[in-house]
Order: structure tokens, then C-alpha cells, then sequence
């Protein structure tokens, strides 16, 4: 007989029928007499991964020595995942499920809408705001099946959305235009920008831009406390969605 186990599982093993009134058991691991026999019974903490030969052998009263049970035992590890997309994503464009793994022979997502794949990294072609939600997936090793690991995608309609960077602001303390606003930012709180003078020197950068510039530097040129004088300054801005990074100017009026 053969048996796979899942390792750092412990499993209960027993001769039946019951044994002879009197008789002692020896359970063997590939010929290692294991400790803690009760009667007829064992428990066993599978610990480490590979092929093992698990035995037990009877010794009756009258010093008869019978081999009882011989089973082949298969312990596999449990496959370790990590799980990335491309979230979010605009309608009609692919969405990307892709996992690493290791140590896996079965894969399997399921998501919105009954959705289901077998595959280890998968794509939806042309998604709907229907595609949008929670998206599960775990792997399987000989049977060992990984803790499901979550995601959770977000399709938008970018067609409606607001987005807007402004070529010029003016920060003279008057409240009008005081700040460098990229309308729609909000949407999109993975987003990394910086700005340049004309040298090429980096004179401001923000994670995650909450329009909160009014031309401060905290290194580089500046006129006076931390401002930067007028003028002409360059701009990157990756609004962290996997799409190509924005490259312009903004000029500055004092």
C-alpha cells in the first residue's frame, strides 16, 4: 500500500484486526523502531518531505515474530505562493493574474462571475466592470493544498474619468492657482511624481500627490526660504497603474 501526507501533518496509525492477547509491536520507519507505540497504535509527525517505508512487526507470547503492516508513505510539501496583477485596469483592457510558486502540480483561481482558470498565470482579455472584485488562488502539491491567498481587482471606466495636469501655477500667496492641482489624482494613490529645474536637478517628489505643491524645494536653487524662483520646470509623474509614465513641463509664476 502507498499513502501521500502533507508535511508537518500527524497521522494516526493502528493494526486491525485487534492484536493477539500478550503480543508486543515494533513500528519501524525505513527500519528505525519509532518510540511512543501504544499497543496496537501510533501517532507519527511527518516532518520533512521524501519516501518513507513505515512497518510494524508482532511479537507474540510464544516469541513469533509476524510482519503486520508494510504502507510506502509519500510526504509532500505545501506549495508556497505569492500572487500580483495589474490592478487596477481600464474596461476592455487584460487583466493579468500571475502567480510564483513553488513546488505546485495543480492550479486554481476562481473570481466574479463564477470565473475559473487552471492556469498558473492567466489573463482576461477585454474586461467588463463586471470583472471586478475578490479573485482567489491556491496550489496543490501531490494533493497538498497551499492557503488560498486574495486579490482584489479594480476596473474602471476610463473613458469618465477627470484627469487633468496643469501646464503653469502661480504660488504668490494670493489663493488663486497657489498650488500645482492634477485633477483626478485621487483616483490613483499609487503615484509617484517629480519635478526638475532646467539643469536637471531634482527640486521636489512626492508618493502618492495630494496637490499639495505651492513650489517649495526643500535642495537645489531657491530665492528665498524654500522657494523656487519663476520659471520653466520639468515633470515625471507614474501614477503606479501600470501604465506609462507622464513626461512635461509646468511653468511656475511668481
Amino acid at each position: 500500500m502507498s499513502e501521500n501526507i502533507c508535511i508537518g501533518s500527524t497521522k494516526h496509525y493502528y493494526v486491525d484486526p485487534n492484536p493477539i492477547v500478550g503480543s508486543t509491536y515494533r513500528w519501524r520507519i525505513d527500519g528505525i523502531v519509532q518510540p511512543l507505540a501504544i499497543l496496537n497504535e501510533i501517532d507519527i509527525s511527518w516532518l520533512n518531505t521524501g519516501t518513507y517505508l513505515l512497518d510494524v512487526q508482532e511479537q507474540s507470547l510464544l516469541g513469533c515474530i509476524g510482519q503486520l503492516k508494510i504502507e510506502t508513505i509519500t510526504v509532500s510539501t505545501i506549495p508556497s505562493i505569492i500572487i500580483t496583477t495589474n490592478s487596477p485596469v481600464c474596461e476592455n483592457s487584460s487583466i493579468f493574474l500571475r502567480s510564483e510558486t513553488i513546488a505546485a502540480d495543480h492550479y486554481f483561481w476562481t473570481g466574479p462571475d463564477g470565473y475559473s482558470s487552471f492556469d498558473q498565470n492567466t489573463e482576461i482579455v477585454s474586461a467588463a466592470l463586471s470583472d471586478a472584485g475578490i479573485y482567489s488562488f491556491y496550489a496543490s502539491n501531490n494533493g497538498c493544498n497551499s492557503i488560498p491567498s486574495t486579490v482584489n481587482i479594480t476596473v474602471k471606466n476610463c473613458d469618465n474619468v477627470d484627469f487633468n495636469i496643469p501646464e503653469g501655477f502661480s504660488p504668490n500667496g494670493d489663493g488663486i492657482n497657489d498650488f500645482f492641482v492634477i485633477r483626478g489624482i485621487d483616483r490613483y494613490p499609487n503615484n509617484k511624481i517629480l519635478f526638475f529645474n532646467r539643469w536637471g536637478n531634482k527640486v521636489f517628489e512626492a508618493n502618492n500627490y495630494q496637490n499639495t505643491w505651492d513650489g517649495t524645494v526643500s535642495k537645489g536653487l531657491h530665492v528665498g526660504a524654500d522657494q523656487l524662483p519663476a520659471g520653466t520646470y520639468f515633470y515625471v509623474l507614474d501614477l503606479g497603474d501600470g501604465s506609462s509614465a507622464y513626461k512635461g513641463t509646468v511653468y511656475l509664476n511668481r
